[in-house]
C-alpha cells in the first residue's frame, strides 16, 4: 500500500473517530434557536415549547433567541453563518424558501446552506369572505369574480409571504382575477375583512375560526389534504375541485449545514420525541397546530419540492416581495 494511500486511511479513521466522539460528548452546553420572528407568533411558541421539552433529553437548555426582520431574511442569514457545531437551530416557514424566488441578494441558500432537522407543525389555511359578499362556496366565489373581474381583492399578512403565494396558485389555477391586498400581518388583514373594508382573506385556520363561528366571517374552503379539527363543517379545496390549491403552513428546524449527522441524528431524535408528547401535541392543537413529525429526510424533500413548486408560481404570477 503506497504511502499517500495510508495517510488517506488514517485521515478517514481519525475523522471517524472524531464524530464518534462527538456524538458521545454532544451536546456539553446550551442549544439556541434562532426564532426570525417578533416573540409571540407561532415560529415564538412552537420554538419555546418545543425547546423546552426537547432539553429534558438533551440534558442542555435549549434557548429561543429572537431575531426578526427584513421578512425574516435577518434570521434566515444569521443561523447560515454559525458555526456547523449542533448548538444552533433555525426555525423556518415556507418563507424560508419563497423568499430566493422574490428577493434579490440573498445571503443564504435555503437547500444549500443547511440540513434539515425534521418538520415540527402543520397549519391549515382557509379561504374566507365578509358576510356581505354572496357567495357561499368557492365555486360561487369563482362565479362571482369571472362576473366581477379585478374588483375582488383578497387580504394577506404581506406580499411574498406563503398566503400571498397561496392566494395567487389559486387565481391562476381558477383562471380568474383577484386582487392582491398585502397588509403588515395577517391580524390587520382579518380586521379589514371583518370590518368590510376588503371582501375576502386568506388567513391561517386558528385566525379565522373565531369569527367565523361568530358569523363574522364565512369560511368557503380551507387548504389542507383533510379538513381542519377547528372548521370541521368547512371544505377542503380538493373537495371544491381545486387540488392543485392543496397548501399548509408549515414549519421546522434546520442547521448549518456543516452540523455533523451524529448531532443532527439526536436533534432529530429529541424532535421526534418531544411532537409526539400527549401534552405538547394538545398544547399545539390549543394554537390551531397539528404536531407532524418525521425524519431528516422527509424534511428536506419537502423543503426541496416546495421550493420548486413555489418558484414556478412566482414566475408564472410576477409576484415580487416588499
Amino acid at each position: 500500500m503506497r504511502l499517500p494511500t495510508l495517510l488517506l486511511a488514517l485521515l478517514i479513521t481519525l475523522a471517524g473517530l472524531a464524530s464518534a466522539v462527538h456524538a458521545q460528548s454532544f451536546p456539553s452546553k446550551p442549544l439556541r434557536i434562532i426564532v426570525p420572528f417578533p416573540p409571540g407568533g407561532a415560529a415564538d411558541v412552537t420554538s419555546r415549547l418545543l425547546g423546552e421539552q426537547m432539553a429534558k433529553g438533551l440534558g442542555q437548555p435549549v434557548i429561543a433567541e429572537n431575531r426578526p426582520g427584513a421578512g425574516a431574511v435577518i434570521g434566515y442569514e444569521l443561523a447560515a453563518r454559525a458555526a456547523g457545531d449542533g448548538y444552533t437551530l433555525l426555525v423556518v416557514f415556507p418563507s424560508f424558501v419563497i423568499n430566493p424566488a422574490v428577493k434579490h441578494g440573498l445571503k443564504y441558500d435555503p437547500l444549500k446552506d443547511f440540513k434539515s432537522v425534521g418538520q415540527t407543525i402543520s397549519v391549515p389555511m382557509v379561504f374566507a369572505v365578509n358576510p356581505s359578499v354572496p357567495a357561499k362556496s368557492l365555486q360561487e366565489l369563482i362565479a362571482l369574480a369571472r362576473a366581477k373581474p379585478g374588483e375582488i381583492a383578497y387580504g394577506t399578512p404581506g406580499a411574498g409571504t406563503t398566503h400571498h403565494i397561496i392566494g395567487e396558485m389559486f387565481r391562476l389555477a381558477a383562471k380568474i382575477n383577484l386582487v392582491h391586498a398585502p397588509f403588515q400581518g395577517g391580524g390587520p388583514a382579518i380586521t379589514a375583512a371583518v370590518g368590510g373594508h376588503i371582501p375576502m382573506v386568506l388567513s391561517n385556520v386558528n385566525e379565522i375560526a373565531p369569527f367565523a363561528k361568530s358569523g363574522k366571517m364565512r369560511s368557503l374552503a380551507v387548504t389542507t389534504p383533510e379538513r381542519a379539527e377547528l372548521l370541521p363543517e368547512v371544505p377542503t379545496v380538493r373537495e371544491a375541485g381545486y387540488p392543485e390549491v392543496e397548501s399548509t403552513n408549515w414549519s421546522g428546524f434546520v442547521v448549518p449545514a456543516a452540523t455533523p449527522p451524529a448531532a443532527i441524528a439526536r436533534l432529530s431524535a429529541e424532535l421526534v420525541r418531544a411532537l409526539r408528547d400527549p401534552e405538547i401535541r394538545e398544547k399545539l392543537k390549543t394554537y390551531g397546530m397539528s404536531p407532524a413529525p418525521g425524519t431528516p429526510e422527509q424534511f428536506s424533500a419537502l423543503l426541496q419540492s416546495e421550493s420548486a413548486r413555489y418558484a414556478k408560481v412566482v414566475r408564472e404570477a410576477g409576484i415580487k416581495a416588499d
